[in-house]
């Protein structure tokens, strides 16, 4: 039966909490939110085939601890006050066991507020923004790299292949992402002798561009950084290219998503970005490789960083529970900071603070394709 997008799923024959709460439930119930709708609809289509990716295939071959996995979708359209509601309805009425999402940093560090409080145990998705696992709260966990980690990456990427750059233009948007990105960038470019010589910060949902630009195009820089997410970096893109801007684009992963490519179009080709996972990069990688496989298979396209980011979230759920042997919130918990197993990113482990330890890729896009930009 064909799944339709649902801002939340309710289930009859809720039970009530405790101990007893998760061995009396016929199916382990999993909260997952991200943007079904709006800008980053597409981000939110990714995560969601990702997790079923391996939810599928864990019901297919018996479910886990004897149960089927049934997973609740919620659209938080990019809103952090829709997160919080759906994700207190989650940890409440539907006692999910616990939750994987969500897209944003905006709308994540909304959520963690609400998990923490609950104690639940919550696995982000494609969050960067650094301070969301700097709260001291031991319920979160990130299937991203960290902005800092990321950006520190960039800049190394960039001294080494670039290193006649060294007056950077910044246009970001102005949340917690956008400015989590620049301000780590400026922070780890310092010790190359990089630095930001001009900020040009936008809200959300805008479509024009022209006034930054323009003050871009005046500062004489040698790069630029452009901490977007996808579809207004495909707009940020063209506007460049409209105003005859040819110096190189370093962006954020929040353009690593194929509807950069297919928005952008030619206006894209040449530029570069941070990513979490490329088929043009990880090849090499034997669960990467099947998820391309199974990608292929099932929805006809190759997986982008997001459906990774996903899968790997959902692996680690999946794990934990069956290494914890029961449903029990703190046992899950305590599992998941223990992870170590293979992902489509490479190995899978967290450091104190509930962050993963990937080194970032870089991509080039080049004739509306990615490639390997460290080759």
């Amino acid at each position: 039966m064909k799944r339709s997008w649902v801002t939340i799923v309710l289930l009859a024959g809720l039970v009530a909490a405790g101990p007893g709460r998760a061995l009396s439930q016929e199916v382990i119930k999993i909260g997952a939110f991200g943007p079904m709708t709006g800008g980053a609809a597409g981000s939110g289509q990714s995560m969601r085939e990702g997790i079923d990716l391996v939810m599928d295939e864990v019901n297919a071959s018996g479910g886990l601890l004897g149960r089927k996995i049934q997973v609740l979708y919620g659209d938080d359209a990019g809103k952090p006050e829709q997160a919080v509601s759906i994700v207190k309805r989650f940890t409440t009425a539907d006692q999910v066991t616990l939750i994987i999402g969500g897209i944003s940093s905006p709308t994540s560090m909304a959520a963690s507020q609400v998990t923490g409080e609950e104690k639940v145990p919550q696995i982000m998705v494609a969050s960067t923004a650094a301070r969301i696992t700097l709260q001291g709260n031991p319920w979160i966990f990130r299937s991203a790299v960290p902005d800092v980690k990321l950006t520190a990456d960039l800049a190394d990427f960039i001294a080494e292949k670039f290193p006649k750059i060294k007056r950077m233009a910044a246009i970001y948007v102005n949340d917690d992402f956008g400015r989590g990105g620049v301000t780590g960038f400026t922070e780890a470019a310092k010790k190359h002798g990089i630095q930001i010589v001009v900020e040009e910060k936008y809200v959300r949902g805008d479509v024009d561009y022209t006034a930054q630009i323009t003050k871009i195009r005046a500062a004489n820089a040698d790069a630029i950084l452009d901490w977007s997410r996808y579809h207004e970096g495909a707009l940020i893109a063209k506007g460049l290219k409209q105003a005859g801007v040819t110096i190189p684009v370093f962006g954020a992963d929040g353009n690593a998503h194929p509807k950069y490519i297919e928005l952008g179009g030619d206006a894209v080709d040449g530029n570069y970005y941070a990513t979490h996972f490329s088929p043009a990069t990880s090849s090499h990688l034997p669960v990467a490789r099947k998820l391309v496989e199974k990608m292929r298979a099932k929805y006809g396209k190759d997986p982008d960083y997001t459906h990774s980011e996903a899968y790997d979230a959902a692996l680690v759920v999946v794990d934990a529970v069956k290494r914890a042997g029961s449903l029990d919130r703190e046992k899950i918990r305590a599992a998941m900071a223990a992870t170590d197993l293979e992902g489509s990113r490479g190995r899978i482990r967290f450091d104190k603070n509930g962050d993963p330890t990937f080194v970032t890729h870089v991509v080039k896009v080049v004739n509306g394709k990615e490639t390997d930009a460290r080759k």
